[in-house]
């Protein structure tokens, strides 16, 4: 097996603040510098920047509460005072005195807010963009720039997402469809506007309450109030430009301009500011920052083949040796524990390639994923192991309980889903072809797919023989699923083509620990269970009943 080794200037984590989770990129060593991205994106879009700063800086970019994945604010509308001390929350949990700020529309507004409010944490504040509405428009903005983001059976809701955030580009406000209103911007690429959906894919309809915020707020005097050096820049073709006009009174620590030359002019101003003002801001190693607030229920493992994403829950009792229970959920699924995971035990859902933050993955379910997986359970000390396996990836399991050998006492396959050439052929046959297209097809047939996934069996020609006499799905349960699809890409197709040129047949008959099967009466997934069960000469064991919202039957077989 080849080994892959994956190297990411910037890395990525959870860190834990007042109870709420907070993902973080970052990268360097020295002066430290945070930067503040616009609503209703996340910090990737800040990617570039930190890759850039981080030869000379400790950078920092966290997502805003409420977007990517950093848990919301524990109110209905927080306002960007809420936002600022959140992020001054941030920067106590970081271990840091002062930071260089810089922020972007949305992220102006709160770093001058963080500004105001925590002088003593800002050595210096570059705004990109501030914003300085008017009554009109501000209430312009409120009545229809927010609409509801909610599932639609019929997956109308991606079309208009896609539409909406190409039309952001072409008018300002975007609802407002006016020559007035039209921007001199030039299309926006497919790939950007399919990159900010999958931003509020992740946020989903709370994307309004954190893009509200700057709405709402009405400080027509914040700039003339700041104590600390601070740059307010606004380039020619922003659409915040013309609001230069209605700042002031500034003080003298406080320069504002608007300029031409687009972003290589912006870079260049922002990095004399820093350069200007880095001996006022902490010294401090991104590494050895985040790591002192580390989360302890999600953790990404920056592994020697990449960065590998986990949820975990700690034994409940204290003890040496405490058994490890692995669950690995099926391809185009977001990972979870069950509620009924043994107590006790350190319990770990994996993140897939692609699929949460695990996206470092190129090769997708390869050798290399495998042995990531094992990098980090000897990193978290694991002992005892159990692997607990969904559908498909029965065969990433048995491929890593192979990989571990005596280290793993079990291997529970759940509903495996082991098919012959001809059935695989049949499903790869009608998966999305998920390539971002112009128009937003793409992800209407992610829709599609995973929609019909629940009333036919998809490996099987979708005659009356495929029927499966359900409900139809509810569009909340069909869009979660489609969420880690599209953000799968390409990916999704070459992830299924890995499972299924695995022998799990093969692989388990030399595995020497203990392995379950177990499957739904649900006719196809039974059969395919039987089949796995007779290959490896095991018997059917019991009928389990679970009880969640009605009786349950389930079918086991132990070898």
């Amino acid at each position: 097996m080849a080994t892959i080794e994956v190297k990411t200037a910037v890395k990525t984590q959870y860190i834990e603040v007042q109870g709420r989770r907070v993902l973080v990129r970052f990268a360097g060593t020295g002066p430290a510098i945070l930067l503040l991205h616009q609503s209703p994106q996340t910090s990737r879009t800040m990617l570039a920047w930190i890759a850039r700063l981080a030869a000379n800086y400790a950078v920092f970019a966290p997502d805003t509460p409420g977007f990517g994945a950093s848990d919301p604010l524990p109110m209905a509308q927080p306002t960007i005072p809420d936002f600022a001390a959140a992020l001054a929350n941030v920067i106590d949990a970081l271990g840091l005195q002062k930071m260089m700020v810089y922020g972007v529309h949305t992220g102006a507004v709160i770093g001058m807010r963080l500004a105001l409010d925590y002088p003593q944490h800002v050595a210096a504040l570059v705004c990109d963009g501030y914003a300085r509405f008017n009554t009109a428009e501000r209430q312009q903005l409120l009545d229809g720039y927010l609409p509801p983001f909610e599932p639609q059976w019929d997956g109308g809701h991606l079309l208009w997402l896609f539409a909406r955030f190409r039309e952001q580009h072409l008018f300002f406000p975007w609802n407002t469809p006016t020559q007035a209103a039209r921007m001199q911007y030039p299309p926006p690429s497919t790939a950007r506007v399919h990159a900010d959906i999958l931003d509020i894919l992740d946020t989903g309809d709370g994307y309004r309450a954190g893009y509200r915020a700057p709405f709402l707020y009405d400080d027509a005097t914040a700039a003339a109030r700041l104590t600390v050096a601070a740059a307010i820049l606004y380039r020619a073709e922003d659409v915040l430009a013309p609001h230069l006009e209605r700042l002031a009174n500034l003080p003298a620590c406080v320069h504002a301009e608007r300029f031409a030359g687009g972003a290589p002019v912006l870079i260049e101003k922002s990095d004399a500011i820093f350069a200007q003002h880095a001996t006022s801001a902490t010294v401090v190693s991104t590494e050895a920052a985040v790591s002192r607030a580390q989360s302890k229920t999600r953790r990404i493992i920056n592994t020697r083949y990449g960065a590998l994403s986990l949820i975990l829950l700690q034994p409940d009792v204290s003890g040496a040796n405490a058994p490890t229970h692995i669950y690995l959920n099926e391809i185009g699924t977001a990972a979870a524990i069950p509620v009924d995971s043994p107590f006790g035990s350190l319990r770990i859902a994996v993140e897939l390639p692609a699929h949460g933050a695990s996206r470092t993955f190129e090769a997708g379910i390869d050798d290399a994923f495998v042995f990531a997986i094992a990098e980090a359970l000897q990193y978290l000390q694991c002992s005892h192991i159990h692997i607990h396996t969904q559908g498909s990836v029965a065969a990433l399991g048995c491929r890593l309980a192979q990989h571990l050998g005596s280290a793993v006492e079990s291997i529970v396959f759940m509903q495996p889903i082991v098919l012959n050439e001809t059935e695989q052929q049949q499903f790869l046959s009608l998966l999305p072809d998920l390539t971002p297209h112009s128009t937003g097809a793409h992800l209407l047939a992610a829709w599609n797919w995973v929609r019909m996934k629940f009333l036919f069996w998809p490996w099987l020609p979708q005659d009356a023989n495929a029927v499966r006499v359900v409900a139809a799905p509810a569009p909340l349960r069909v869009h979660q699923e489609v969420l880690e699809v599209v953000r799968c890409g390409q990916q999704f197709t070459s992830s299924w083509q890995t499972v299924f040129a695995t022998d799990v047949v093969k692989i388990s008959r030399d595995l020497s620990c203990k392995i379950i099967i177990i499957s739904s009466e649900d006719a196809e997934l039974s059969r395919l269970s039987r089949r796995l069960a007779t290959a490896l000469n095991m018997q059917a064991s019991e009928q389990i009943t679970v009880s969640a919202g009605g009786n349950t039957s389930w079918l086991s077989w132990k070898k």
